[in-house]
């Protein structure tokens, strides 16, 4: 019959999705699984247990009080009868053959390796229907290099995971004093001394809503993943910075610091750049320095310099080396295109953003833009808008509910997979989708840029370089996202380094007042950003340096 696998579902509050997920499990072409469930203290008036105890004859059920979902999952592995761990969120879905796959797979390994591998998969994401999910495939990576990986990447779905239980006697179970990054934490425990093996399908359709403790815990999180992947880059060996390759020890925390410099994660970066050239580094390497900082934006480059080096030691830098740095200063455009790529593929690839109908997050559903649905044909009308360049489109959730009777909307962004997706979908022969990076490439000339929701997610220097590519075109006007009871702009650094409001008439920006202001009766966050407007401009009006 095979080994046993035991699938746990931790659930709290859970009644809008509960159901489905246990479908899902019950559903399993392989027949030797039992479905434990855990109610960590629902208070929702027993709708969870309630729904739990619909499936009492085919499942395991227990409730303990409250105490987080690394709580709820080692009280099911305390429960377990299985050979083999599995687990199913609440509000995700295990195709019908996952765990038949991983057993598979599992059984394909000959020798003593048997016992002691991890199956992961690809997964997909979805918001709204399963049938619209989208694909996040994974590398195969090696695995004396997986937890190198894991510190650089980190894309691995807890999910996707067939676990054998002697891992938990022998390295442990899930940290309940980690509300966020438990499961990263215990991967990396893992892979110390088990294996990791790919299987490359979709085998977990990963539900993305704004509840979810990624979302509704940001703060916490980032707080969380710098803390840990902290953690994980002091604790590789020599062999794993090495890697495959046989780089340098320095080139391996300098691939880490790019790769945390890039996804906002500062704090944990700061540390990976000061032993690229300390510690197991043994010393200061310039190739190195040389190589982190062209690969680098311009901000981010000037931090990175500023930590390592003295005033007098950023001088002689420039004197020892002035064509190496040169030539890096003339690829910060590239760099900062494959920077800026890089994050929002990211965002769109695991809806960063939370939005249960739009990748582009709630701020873009439905009811957060009717005011915007609603003026801004009649603006477009006023000004005798023709051409209109939408800067970012993002996935034209909302866009393609209204109605603007122009000759000519181009919609820029610099995910490809978007670009190509709402032109196969809404292209015709007045809408089109182009990719763009807006702080470099060339843009058309058109009456308006609408840029709605941008320069938010920027740092100053970023959003200065838009704004003078926006100038560039030759447009006409500039109608974008502004907070008008903002007294200052924040830039984007350590742990706010994702999102802020800004009030584009202050410092940096210093804006002249708006022709024109659309208050968008935003109601997130319970009304803290009541604030928030489309304020129009000429373009022509604005002093934009980059």
């Amino acid at each position: 019959m095979g080994p046993r696998v035991s699938i746990v579902i931790p659930v709290y509050n859970g009644a809008d999705f509960l159901e489905e997920a246990i479908e899902s499990a019950l559903a399993q072409t392989y027949e030797n699984i039992e479905i434990i469930i855990v109610n960590d203290g629902s208070h929702d008036h027993g709708t969870t247990e309630r729904i739990a105890l619909r499936y009492a004859d085919r499942v395991r059920y227990y409730s303990k009080p409250n105490g987080g979902v690394a709580s709820a999952l080692n009280y099911a592995i305390e429960q377990m009868s299985g050979d083999y761990f599995s687990w199913l969120s609440h509000d995700d879905l295990y195709a019908e053959d996952k765990v038949e796959r991983n057993i598979a797979a599992i059984n394909a390994i000959d020798g003593p390796d048997r016992e002691r591998t991890v199956i992961y998969s690809d997964y997909a994401v979805f918001n709204d229907k399963p049938e619209n999910a989208f694909a996040v495939r994974l590398p195969a990576t090696p695995p004396e290099l997986f937890r190198y990986w894991l510190t650089v990447e980190n894309r691995i779905h807890g999910c996707t995971l067939l676990v054998p239980k002697t891992a938990f006697k022998e390295c442990g179970i899930f940290d309940e004093t980690l509300r966020t990054t438990q499961d990263y934490d215990l991967w990396f425990r893992f892979a110390e001394r088990y294996r990791f093996v790919h299987i490359a399908r979709t085998l977990v359709l990963a539900r993305s809503h704004s509840a979810q403790g990624s979302v509704a815990m940001a703060g916490l999180a980032l707080q969380e993943i710098n803390a840990l992947l902290t953690h994980f880059t002091k604790s590789l060996s020599v062999d794993e910075l090495r890697g495959s390759s046989q780089r340098s020890i320095s080139a391996g925390y300098a691939e880490i610091a790019i790769s945390l410099t890039k996804r906002g994660f500062l704090d944990a970066a700061k540390v990976a750049t000061k032993l690229a050239f300390g510690g197991k580094a043994r010393g200061f390497n310039l190739t190195i320095l040389v190589k982190l900082l062209g690969s680098l934006s311009i901000f981010h480059s000037k931090r990175v310099a500023r930590m390592l080096l003295s005033k007098r030691g950023r001088l002689m830098l420039k004197a020892l080396v002035p064509g190496r740095i040169a030539r890096s200063s003339e690829t910060v455009n590239a760099s900062l295109s494959q920077e800026l790529k890089h994050r929002f593929s990211q965002i769109y690839d695991k809806n960063i953003f939370g939005g249960r109908l739009s990748r582009s997050g709630e701020g873009s559903d439905l009811v957060q833009t009717a005011v915007i649905r609603r003026e801004l044909p009649g603006l477009v009308k006023e000004l005798g808008v023709e051409t209109l360049l939408d800067a970012p489109c993002g996935d034209w959730y909302w866009m393609q509910n209204t109605t603007l009777g122009l000759k000519k909307y181009i919609g820029v962004d610099i995910v490809e997979a978007l670009v190509a997706k709402n032109q196969s979908q809404f292209g015709n022969d007045t809408t089109s989708f182009q990719y763009a990076n807006l702080t470099a490439d060339t843009l058309p000339k058109v009456d308006m840029i609408f840029s709605r929701d941008c320069l938010v997610h920027l740092s100053f220097d970023d959003a200065k370089r838009i704004l003078a590519n926006f100038k560039e075109s030759g447009s006409r006007y500039l109608l974008t996202t502004t907070f008008t009871d903002r007294s200052t702009n924040n830039d984007l650094v350590g742990r706010d380094g994702f999102w802020r409001p800004l009030n584009m008439q202050l410092p940096p920006f210093n804006f002249p007042p708006p022709l024109k202001l659309i208050n968008e009766d935003c109601t997130e966050q319970r009304g803290q950003y009541a604030d928030k407007c489309l304020g129009l401009w000429l373009l022509d009006d604005i002093e934009a340096r980059a």
